[in-house]
């Protein structure tokens, strides 16, 4: 029937009163727009999980002086990061840089407006999801980025 289910959620979703929208949603969508991250994980915390991870990752056979590049200036790649990876899902991070590291790829994670996921989206706020957008394409601008990954 062609019905795009997501596209039709958000639209629904967006119809509501954004205090009527629910509990966790408006939450996380509230702490994005206020923090950067809607976990509220303040810069010097998000940078120290990103590091710890990478020293695991350099202790792996094959991986020896691996390191997370973060905030590197004119990187190939910039990769925006899913909350979760760095809330409870930290090996998951894992898989991406192993693969960037295999392939020899130049690539970088920014320590501010680092999380891909689009509250706005998921809540229907189309001026929200513009300006999470758009502070990642800041990063991008600022780090003089050539690509954006968005695995989210």
């Amino acid at each position: 029937m062609q019905i795009n289910i997501a596209d039709l959620v958000r639209k629904i979703r967006s119809k509501r009163e954004r205090e009527k929208v629910p509990g966790i949603l408006h939450k996380g969508l509230a702490a994005a727009l206020e923090t950067g991250n809607n976990l509220r994980l303040p810069k010097e915390d998000f940078m120290f999980i990103i590091e710890d991870v990478a020293e695991e990752v350099a202790e792996e056979p094959g991986f020896e002086g691996f390191e997370a590049p973060i905030d590197k200036n004119g990187a190939n790649i910039l990769t925006t990061i899913h909350n979760k990876l760095v809330n409870t899902h930290t090996e998951d991070l894992k898989h991406w840089w192993k693969i960037f590291h295999a392939a020899g790829e130049d690539w970088t994670i920014t320590s501010d407006a680092w999380e891909g996921t689009s509250w706005g989206f998921f809540t229907g706020d189309d001026a929200a999801m513009k300006v999470m957008a758009g502070r990642i394409v800041e990063q991008v601008e600022r780090l003089e980025i050539k690509n954006l990954m968005w695995p989210e």
